[in-house]
């Protein structure tokens, strides 16, 4: 299987941030006999993400996103990757209990901007970190 990697992030290009979505998850695909063919990182650009994701599907037969997909206006991945593949963002709630519950726990009020992050392209599977919110998105493209 060739599997690629986009990891969509202005702070890993000016190399303020350690890309450890990018190592945990090939790690874990070695750990299952599949091996990383590519992976790239390119800025928070609705341009460079849309020319990276479109490389990688016309290559791979398995494409993962990190990155892009926090509650803040340059988190523009889940909404380039939903008209790329012409699909609507629909609000997954497990996803959005995983995100409720991260500030129930803490005793911290959520913010409504937070909720963005439960958005995800129809049909792609959530890849959940450890606080509940989505670092990858894996989606089948017949």
């Amino acid at each position: 299987m060739n599997i690629e990697i986009v990891n969509t992030g202005s702070e890993l290009m000016l190399g303020r941030v350690l890309n450890t979505h990018q190592q945990w998850l090939c790690r874990q695909l070695a750990d299952m006999g599949w091996v990383v063919s590519r992976q790239v990182a390119v800025d928070d650009t609705a341009e460079a993400i849309a020319a990276a994701v479109s490389e990688a599907l016309r290559r791979a037969d398995l494409v993962i996103t990190t990155g892009g997909l926090g509650p803040t206006s340059d988190d523009r991945t889940r909404a380039v990757i939903a008209s790329l593949l012409g699909v609507k963002l629909r609000q997954d709630e497990a996803v959005l209990a995983r995100i409720q519950g991260y500030f129930t726990a803490r005793k911290r009020p959520m913010v409504e901007s937070t909720r963005v992050q439960a958005l995800v392209p129809e049909g792609a599977t959530v890849l959940l970190n450890q606080h509940g919110t989505a670092p990858g998105l894996v989606m089948q493209v017949n």
